[in-house]
């Protein structure tokens, strides 16, 4: 797991210097289904690519028992679940999978290796956050 978290950093990193990946992850993800697309009309869209830029780096960091990503992962399962902003948990696969694809196309050394710790290492703070819906 180790080796996987330290990928996806590196590949993070490459992937978020390139100007218009926080952008063109939104473009995929609203895309994904009209519901999430509902879920985000009267969202500042440039503040939540903020908040995402934040959430993937606690998302990444949560697998290694990080204090202050487990809080802020917490923090997020509160928020989205039933009784916050009520995010079904078969939307979080549509997340991960537009995450992907927007890491794709903005980091050139992006590969098959790659897109297996990606989603090893988001698969762990997904079904966290998932539970709690």
């Amino acid at each position: 797991m180790k080796d996987d978290i330290s990928r996806v950093r590196l590949s993070y990193g490459r992937a978020i210097a390139k100007s218009g990946f926080l952008p063109r992850f939104y473009d995929i993800f609203l895309a994904s289904d009209r519901a999430i697309a509902r879920k985000f009309v009267n969202t500042d869209l440039e503040k939540q690519q903020g908040l995402l830029a934040m959430s993937v780096n606690m998302v990444i960091l949560f697998p290694q028992e990080n204090k202050i990503a487990k809080n802020a992962v917490g923090r997020i399962r509160k928020s989205h679940c039933r009784e916050g902003l009520d995010i079904e948990p078969h939307f979080y696969g549509l997340w991960k999978s537009s995450l992907i694809q927007a890491v794709s196309e903005h980091d050139m050394e992006y590969n098959p290796q790659i897109e297996g710790s990606w989603r090893k290492v988001l698969q762990i703070a997904i079904d966290h956050i998932a539970e709690g819906h």
